[in-house]
């Protein structure tokens, strides 16, 4: 790994965007600065494609694949915060995406048939972001990196439940 004594030895001269440096030493840090370029790339993409943000990105990607389902369990699915889940629900709503009906003390939420077409285009524009975030990467090492990414989620919980967890 590389070692800067300083911030200004990390600019790229071909003015791409330089690593930070705490990433040499802090897998967390590798992870958010990998997280937050996807997510500030992806929003920019999906709204200016779309008029989408990334949590009606992210539910419609998970209606999709669910078909319908509770709104709670939809957000969850999507990784959604419950608030904004809603906000973007009815957003969706008043576009025609989906459908929203009340199920008891829940909402039901199901992609309208515009709503599926708009799966059926995100998927194939998610499917193409990420073979060119994979470019270089062979099938075994996609694969590997996928299994160790859900290990680092399914990590968070324990980090949470650990007496002094930061």
């Amino acid at each position: 790994m590389h070692k800067s004594t300083s911030w200004q030895d990390t600019a790229q001269a071909d003015g791409a965007r330089a690593v930070p440096t705490l990433c040499d030493d802090y897998t967390a840090w590798l992870v958010t600065s990998l997280a937050m370029r996807l997510s500030r790339g992806a929003s920019t993409f999906y709204t200016r494609e779309w008029g989408l943000g990334s949590a009606e990105y992210r539910l419609v990607m998970a209606a999709g694949r669910f078909g319908q389902g509770n709104a709670t369990l939809l957000a969850a699915e999507a990784d959604v915060d419950k608030a904004a889940a809603s906000r973007a629900l009815q957003r969706l709503e008043s576009t025609g995406v989906v459908e929203l009906a009340r199920s008891g003390r829940g909402v039901l939420v199901t992609l309208t048939e515009q709503g599926r077409t708009l799966h059926r285009e995100l998927r194939a524009a998610s499917r193409r972001r990420d073979k060119r975030l994979t470019r270089g990467m062979s099938e075994e090492q996609i694969t590997r990196l996928r299994a160790d990414l859900l290990h680092l989620i399914g990590n968070l919980d324990h980090m949470a439940a650990a007496p002094g967890a930061c």
